[in-house]
């Protein structure tokens, strides 16, 4: 393609070596119109012409379609859903409303969601590197929608857009997985291509000069136009140079336009530049000189390299002024932009203006989901310099509860520490316990069980006897009850919780109220109370459509009790919802929670290449401690069951597990580290002094108590254990089989498959060999091999490893070629007619996979195929 196109800098310049581009997003617009909406990604350099690309698909793919086009900033702190707002005028009367008035993001990504819905569409969101948490997590609500739309989202980014863990990176591995998505990659000219660009000229002679060009350029098509408009025989020494060769002849009133817009993070509104005096005789000249352009948000520079090239010529001194006559020209047209402001206030050095807009700017950040740039602003605020005591402890205490929203728990406790001295010195009751309440939370969430049980202790403290109830109070009872639930003894929670309730019988706060009934819920499933689980799940019913941090925590800890109560199923099921809520409302310190309990459910599932991923998503990034024990674990007992590895994970759990000091801890980390003598012969010391744990008398433990019992008797320690559950008091009964059902009806494989080797029937020990064999517990079943042929009293089969058997599960090559083709789906019919068989032989191969892999249906036994390396 060689059209001629007016491209994001302003020049006209042909749209070069775009053509399979072109193709692959106008498919995107024609699937959309078919209802199959998707989202494309355009990525190239700065300057690889990414606007320029999507104006020419927008100017010749969108008849009949609505185009939205919204920018991002480069603000330090972007605009809380600045590309949004962009689009709000030509959005429907509801949505704008939604838009400009909405409590919570959850609202307006629902809104904005429909209007898209409600009429074919193409909506671009341009330079996404510079977005707001908030606009992203907009993209990420549309990536999971958009397929049952008429809408295309074209996004631009830049290669270098982000680093690890930035919330737009997030975004990118979710248009990487999704199917409704693709990534269109924009790569440099080709030397040809510039050749193209040079013009006609004596054929030598342009190569050589193609060749030098691109060598100068890296094929950066922005840096060659520029280059090429240059006038002069010699190339500029840089694009700098280029770029400034275009204000020569400038007037002055020129030259404050330029000024002024170096010192703007982006387009400056038409009735902001109305305000600021300019003039339509220095527009024209500046676009005529092709240094400015009009977008859908008032006037700009070419591009943003032109604000780069120019910063470094604004007069020495001058730029307080120009950023004090943006600020009142902003106050003039009543523009509530307070990200920007907060920009231009501390350039032009107004630290009251600095703080206020910098609050405003936070808060609103906070209600659109953008919890790291709400962090960001309160910081400013604060280091404003102005401001008295209360104001600064509120700001504090703002900032902390983002940051452990955002899951940067050490900043939020020194924020929330630094909030609590000045509550303490002003004398605020209320502010003190609230602070301590939060501290209880951070330090818990941190690993500092005895620093949390010490700030919800103060926090109740603070209040002497005889002071008015107030819901500071309230909350603090229903905090100290969360813990003692936590610590097994739901009888001091019940304790607190009826103090708890005095409270918010006098008081009124529906939080208060909600807390007390979450708490309750979760003494009830503790002690085994059939209805409280279904009482819990009615309680989060009433949550809002944003959840918030209480409601989520209630799902993170039915999760944690539904994996250790061994509910699993159940487990599975609120998981597969409650993680992506957290998602959407940004709370990934309430994720990483989840993803742990959801590494711990894989392993006692059997799925552990899943729990492995799982556990990498909380290990393998900065994440609250409380998250750690489960993955580590997985970590840990994998390599141990694959590898007879001992592995500094378990190491790592037990230390995490003793800072808890919480029953329901503590005790799974010492089975596995039983588990790892039985399995590795290697001596441990503390290992004889778990007997000690089997007599904690705590709420909750049935299931880890019981399982420390059956592995202590394995390895020689006699003991016994009172309480536990149903399989492991079969199992010291010496009901072995018993056990196995039982673990095997409640879904935990590998204690079913190791149970069966101890039954002593020669069919249950092969069957537990082959579930072993099948997960992938290869150290384990053969050391189970081992003590069979040292006791002599029956003939154990190796494991399977010859050429008909070629696989783990133990399959024929055919029935391995099945399984194959039913992972492409294949029906019986279709297996037939490609293996050249009849249906009735391929259904005795499919029943015979089925049964080789314990699979209850096909899809199940492909996803085991894959799971034990049978197939690809």
């Amino acid at each position: 393609m060689c059209g001629a196109s007016r491209g994001a800098y302003g020049l006209a310049v042909a749209l070069l070596e775009r053509d399979a581009e072109l193709s692959r997003l106008a498919a995107h617009a024609d699937r959309a119109r078919a209802g199959q909406g998707g989202i494309a990604l355009i990525t190239g350099e700065a300057g690889a012409g990414k606007t320029a690309f999507v104006d020419e698909f927008t100017r010749a793919h969108a008849p009949g379609m609505r185009v939205l086009w919204g920018m991002c900033d480069p603000l330090s702190t972007p605009r809380p859903l600045g590309a949004l707002f962009d689009i709000v005028d030509d959005l429907a009367p509801e949505t704008r409303r939604i838009l400009r008035g909405a409590d919570h993001a959850y609202d307006i990504f629902d809104a904005v969601t429909r209007d898209l819905a409600s009429t074919p569409t193409i909506l671009v969101i341009d330079d996404i590197h510079w977005a707001d948490q908030g606009t992203t997590d907009f993209l990420r609500h549309t990536v999971r929608r958009i397929h049952r739309t008429s809408t295309v989202v074209v996004i631009t980014a830049r290669d270098e857009w982000t680093g690890d863990g930035a919330p737009v990176q997030v975004l990118k591995g979710d248009i990487a997985r999704s199917s409704s998505a693709t990534t269109i990659p924009l790569g440099p000219l080709s030397v040809d291509a510039v050749a193209e660009l040079l013009g006609p000229r004596q054929h030598d002679a342009r190569q050589h000069d193609a060749e030098a060009l691109h060598r100068r350029t890296a094929g950066n098509p922005f840096f060659v136009t520029e280059l090429l408009d240059h006038d002069g025989t010699d190339l500029p020494a840089t694009v700098r140079d280029a770029i400034l060769a275009r204000t020569v002849g400038l007037d002055t009133d020129c030259w404050e336009v330029l000024n002024l817009l170096t010192c703007s993070p982006g387009a400056i509104p038409d009735p902001v530049m109305e305000a600021l005096g300019v003039g339509a005789h220095s527009l024209r000249l500046l676009d005529g000189f092709h240094l400015i352009r009009r977008t859908t948000r008032g006037v700009d520079f070419w591009h943003d390299l032109y604000r780069q090239a120019l910063t470094s010529v604004v007069p020495p001194g001058a730029e307080t002024r120009f950023h004090q006559r943006l600020i009142a020209a902003h106050d003039t047209v009543g523009d509530p932009d307070e990200a920007t402001i907060t920009h231009h206030a501390r350039h032009a050095g107004d630290s009251a203006r600095l703080r206020s807009a910098a609050i405003a700017a936070g808060r609103t950040a906070a209600r659109s989901g953008a919890h790291r740039q709400s962090a960001e602003f309160f910081r400013t605020a604060l280091g404003s310099g102005v401001g008295d005591r209360a104001d600064d402890a509120e700001i504090l205490e703002l900032l902390a509860a983002e940051l452990y929203l955002t899951d940067q728990l050490g900043e939020a406790i020194v924020a929330c520490r630094h909030a609590l001295g000045l509550r303490e010195a002003g004398g605020d009751i209320d502010g003190v316990s609230t602070d301590n309440i939060a501290l209880a939370v951070y330090e818990w969430y941190n690993g500092n069980r005895s620093g949390s049980d010490d700030h919800v202790a103060q926090s109740i403290t603070v209040f002497e006897p005889g002071h008015p109830p107030t819901p500071a109070l309230g909350h603090a009872l229903a905090m100290r009850a969360f813990f003692a639930v936590h610590a097994g003894t739901v009888a001091d929670a019940r304790e607190h919780l009826a103090r708890a309730r005095q409270v918010a019988a006098v008081t009124d706060d529906p939080s208060l109220e909600d807390r007390i009934a979450i708490v309750d819920a979760i003494c009830g499933i503790v002690c085994g109370d059939p209805d409280a689980r279904a009482g819990l799940m009615n309680v989060l019913a009433r949550a809002p459509r944003h959840l918030n941090e209480l409601y989520s925590s209630g799902y993170s800890n039915l999760a944690h009790f539904d994996v250790e109560q061994r509910r699993l199923r159940r487990a599975a099921e609120l998981l597969a919802t409650s993680i992506d809520m957290t998602i959407a409302s940004d709370l990934p310190v309430c994720r990483v929670w989840q993803l742990g309990s959801r590494a711990r459910l894989g392993l006692l599932q059997g799925r552990w290449d899943d729990a492995l991923q799982d556990s990498a998503a909380v290990l393998d990034v900065a994440s609250a401690p409380l998250a750690h024990t489960w993955p580590l674990l997985v970590r840990g007992l994998t390599a141990l069951r694959r590898r007879a590895e001992r592995s500094p994970e378990l190491e790592e759990a037990w230390e995490l597990g003793r800072r808890y000091g919480e029953p329901l801890r503590m005790l799974p980390v010492a089975t596995a580290l039983v588990e790892q003598v039985w399995l590795t012969g290697v001596p441990d010391d503390r290992v004889s002094r778990f007997t000690e744990m089997l007599q904690t008398h705590g709420d909750g433990l049935e299931w880890s108590r019981g399982d420390l019992a059956v592995w202590l008797r394995r390895v020689g320690i006699d003991c016994d254990a009172d309480g536990v559950a149903p399989p492991f008091a079969a199992h010291l009964d010496g009901d072995v089989s018993a056990a196995a059902r039982g673990l095997a009806e409640c879904g935990s494989e590998f204690d079913a498959a190791l149970v069966l080797t101890e039954t002593g029937d020669r069919e249950q020990i092969l069957a537990g060999l082959a579930g072993l064999d099948r997960l992938g517990a290869y150290a384990t079943a053969d050391r189970v091999r081992r003590a069979l042929r040292a006791e002599g009293a029956m003939t154990i089969p190796s494991r399977k490893r010859s050429s008909t058997l070629s696989n783990r599960a133990g399959l024929t090559r055919r029935q391995v070629e099945v399984l194959s083709l039913m992972a492409e789906g294949m029906t019986n019919a279709e297996l037939a007619e490609r293996l050249y068989l009849s249906e009735k032989t391929v259904g005795h191969h499919v029943s015979a996979i089925l049964a080789c892999l314990g699979a209850p249906n096909r899809r199940d036994a492909v996803r085991r195929g894959r799971e034990s390396g049978v197939i690809d």
